[in-house]
């Protein structure tokens, strides 16, 4: 079993400290022990943590890394569809879509869809949980807007995530040039698949969503966890998730509810003026659970610090100051999270339940133009989403329960 390097050694206990969640940090560490997981990120990379597969697995050993439910990464998943390599080339991706097909692009602006923002409103300031506005665009608009971004010259972030099986389905434009791309032959039936096979046979079913994620650098998704298995393939650029296992959804403070808004266009009433987006609260005046944290920041950022009583992971040098714990402070008890980078050419295996923060660079690709090259590097995915096994959900409910969590992120 992989060796899992020392955490670095906290200040003495604290009498700011809860004895229960100091328990359940210890059992956290035992888990990640058990299950060959590094206690660091820094640990991860000594050890080639996670796992990485030089080729797709056969069907039995994947259902076998579903059962260990663990990360792993395998290379060469779609090396048997030679039209993706088309895709490094962006005005490949327009001349495939056409001038006229529109797709439903997520526009931010900021690239932080889905997540909590600060809102000034009535005099006050509150935390809100941020919608896109989603708004249906030419495809080669979208390749312009990202250019844009690309360059730095954009007022907004647009970021084509559309999560109900994009590919295949066109209630949020129509990607059908792409898919096709995707398909092969089946050697059984003779029919199209845009599956993968073995995770297909591993699992039992057909994937219950195949997406495209079209982006640049510009774009992040906050912390939050799938009820699917995932294996998430980059065709350009990279991914970096940043992770915690199930089992230690405890320290992610997904206590309160956050009122849901959703960014609209705003035009000024001076016609010079440009248009600009703001944020709007939901009709239904619907609230949400949502992890407030993020993973990639010190636990003594101000996005973190409200979370933090002190910070177990830091040595006695830690400029965190220690306050006593309180209902919201569990993030202080948390492991710290690992990050896993995703290149081109590799797929990642996500499993369900796992927490993730995602993180994206784009490629580079220099086009001739006047007055100067154009960058139309992409950020380009494919992710298959496939049905959880029962006992597997169960699992998932059990260490909640087991942590005392009774969140819903």
């Amino acid at each position: 079993m992989t060796s899992t390097s020392a955490l670095p050694h906290p200040p003495s206990m604290s009498e700011n400290d809860d004895p229960f969640y100091l328990l359940l940090r210890q059992r956290a560490v035992e888990a990640r022990r058990k299950q060959g997981i590094p206690l660091s990120s820094q640990a991860a990379t000594s050890e080639s943590w996670p796992q990485r597969l030089p080729a797709p697995p056969s069907s039995q050993q994947f259902r076998d890394i579903v059962e260990r439910h663990v990360p792993v990464l395998i290379q060469g998943c779609l090396d048997d569809r030679p039209q993706l390599a088309k895709w490094k080339d962006t005005a490949y991706l327009q001349s495939c879509m056409g001038p006229e097909r529109s797709v439903v692009v997520a526009l931010t602006p900021d690239g932080r869809a889905d997540d909590l923002v600060e809102h000034h409103e009535s005099g006050r300031e509150e935390a809100v949980f941020a919608l896109p506005l989603e708004q249906s665009m030419r495809f080669s608009e979208l390749l312009d807007r990202l250019a844009r971004q690309v360059a730095g010259n954009s007022d907004s972030i647009a970021y084509l995530q559309s999560q109900n099986s994009n590919l295949s389905v066109h209630e949020y434009g129509d990607l059908s040039p792409l898919l096709r791309d995707l398909e092969q032959t089946s050697e059984a039936d003779a029919s199209l698949r845009s599956d993968l096979a073995w995770a297909t046979e591993a699992i039992g079913c057909a994937p219950e969503a195949t997406n495209t994620w079209i982006g640049t650098s510009a774009s992040r998704t906050s912390m939050h966890r799938d009820y699917y298995e995932n294996i998430f393939s980059v065709v350009r650029g990279y991914k970096e998730f940043t992770v915690f296992p199930p089992s230690e959804a405890c320290f992610l403070c997904d206590d309160d509810e956050y009122p849901i808004y959703r960014y609209a266009e705003h035009t000024p009433a001076d016609a010079a003026g440009k248009k600009s987006l703001v944020l709007k609260r939901d009709a239904d005046g619907a609230a949400t659970r949502w992890i407030p944290i993020d993973p990639t920041l010190p636990k003594s950022a101000p996005r973190n610090a409200p979370y933090v009583h002190r910070d177990l992971n830091a040595d006695a040098q830690s400029s965190l100051p220690s306050r006593p714990h309180a209902a919201h402070t569990k993030y202080g008890y948390a492991l710290p999270a690992l990050t896993i980078r995703v290149h081109e050419g590799e797929a990642l295996y996500l499993p369900s339940g796992w927490f993730h923060h995602v993180a994206q660079q784009h490629d580079h690709q220099l086009v001739a133009a006047d007055p100067a090259p154009v960058n139309r590097g992409l950020c380009l995915c494919i992710n298959w989403w496939y049905q959880i096994w029962d006992d597997v959900a169960l699992q998932l409910d059990e260490m909640d329960l087991a942590s005392g969590y009774t969140g819903n992120a």
